[in-house]
């Protein structure tokens, strides 16, 4: 989620220094920081309490020009997830650096029958990284940028070339007391001229450029470079745009749709979140939230969004809780002397499980979207009922986004 308002303050875009004799001559300009959201607010449309999160999956704004030496400032929206990268090949960079690999050392998942998924490299800060061989220091998903933040012990730099710069996803987002805050990650940008990529790794398809401007003579007119003020107004149209698309998607998503005749034949269909065609918005939410079926009723749950994941999973109801559902993310279980990793939850249960009663654990593990470019994975599950099915609510939640649940209420 995020609670992020862009900030209106313009930046001088260079100094002018008066000689004490004519004439007055130009100097060369000052480094610069520059202010990029990242994700953005929508408190209308970031409701965890009632199970809607827009996340804005963009940066605000997406291209800006500036001179070698200026500073980044990447703010990222409080409450928001994100790892914000640099790199000249963004593509490269994914290879080298995936977000999310395929387990080919343990069993399938049990939820999808594919293989399980591991978290990747790029999950952590990257300092000093190369976009070809890899390398430099690499931290966890645990683990603070190394450097960028206030509490920092260096300054990031990004050198162009094969360089790969990147905060990790542990941004102090919130503060002590868990309410959400604005967090800034700054890398001064020491590339020679030439275009290059921000993006996140974290989900695919968001992206920005900035391209550091060539010669002495771009280097002291402002119409060369974007001014803060340049970035605000493009933001504000953005964010238009991305709300707009969004509630689209949403609206669309909310709509009953099933299959079948007569209740108790019926397959209903659920969004297990939804994105926008240009993966801009990523609308957090189980769509609908609710159903009422009949018993025989089955329900299809589909994962549309093409660069997020989320799990569904139905834990035991209060007061007898006795298998709390999963972790997103578990341990691996593999007892022989590679080094720790995490793989996404594997699940309980097959597609068709039946549902027997409110009080069972069913869960349909992780499943991830196709813009990670993982084969073979699973994008759908499905549970059913039948007559000895207990009635009563079922309540189910994405452990990846705890606040994204909904309820199937089974009548005769």
């Amino acid at each position: 989620m995020a609670l992020h308002r862009l900030p209106a303050v313009a930046v001088l875009s260079g100094v002018l220094i008066l000689a004490t004799q004519a004439p007055t001559i130009a100097s060369a300009a000052m480094p610069r920081t520059l202010v990029i959201g990242v994700d953005h607010a929508d408190p209308a449309n970031q409701q965890p309490g009632q199970g809607r999160v827009f996340e804005y999956t963009d940066f605000f704004s997406r291209n800006i020009r500036i001179r070698q030496g200026d500073t980044l400032d990447f703010r990222t929206a409080p409450g928001a997830v994100h790892v914000v990268a640099l790199a000249r090949d963004e593509h490269a960079a994914r290879t080298t650096y995936p977000v999310a690999l395929l387990d080919s050392d343990d069993p399938n998942a049990i939820g999808s029958g594919r293989p399980k998924i591991e978290l990747g490299p790029s999950n952590g800060p990257i300092t000093d990284g190369n976009e070809k061989t890899g390398g430099g220091q690499v931290g966890g998903p645990s683990d603070p940028p190394f450097c960028g933040l206030s509490t920092s012990a260096s300054v990031c730099t990004f050198f162009g070339g094969d360089d790969v710069e990147a905060e990790g996803s542990v941004v102090p987002t919130f503060d002590p007391q868990g309410n959400p805050v604005a967090a800034d990650w700054k890398v001064t940008v020491l590339a020679g001229p030439g275009t290059y990529s921000y993006f996140c790794f974290i989900h695919p398809g968001m992206r920005g450029s900035f391209t550091v401007v060539q010669g002495d003579h771009d280097r002291d007119r402002d119409d060369a470079i974007t001014t803060q003020a340049e970035i605000n107004a493009a933001s504000a149209a953005e964010f238009s745009q991305d709300q707009s698309e969004g509630l689209a998607a949403e609206r669309s998503a909310n709509e009953v749709h099933f299959t079948g005749g007569a209740p108790g034949t019926r397959t209903y269909d659920v969004s297990v979140g939804v994105g926008t065609p240009d993966l801009k918005v990523a609308v957090d939410e189980m769509l609908p939230q609710h159903l009422n079926l009949a018993q025989g009723d089955r329900v299809a749950y589909h994962w549309p969004d093409r660069h997020n994941v989320h799990t569904v999973g139905f834990p035991a109801t209060p007061p007898n809780v006795t298998s709390p559902l999963p972790g997103p993310f578990v341990p691996d279980a593999e007892t022989d002397n590679e080094p720790f990793e995490l793989i996404g939850d594997p699940g309980t249960a097959p597609p068709g499980t039946l549902l027997s009663n409110p009080n069972a654990v069913v869960d349909s593990g992780l499943r991830i979207g196709i813009a990670y470019g993982l084969e073979p994975t699973s994008q759908r599950w499905s549970v059913r009922t039948n007559a000895s099915s207990s009635t009563g609510t079922y309540a189910y939640q994405c452990t990846v986004h705890d606040f994204m649940v909904g309820t199937l209420t089974l009548s005769p």
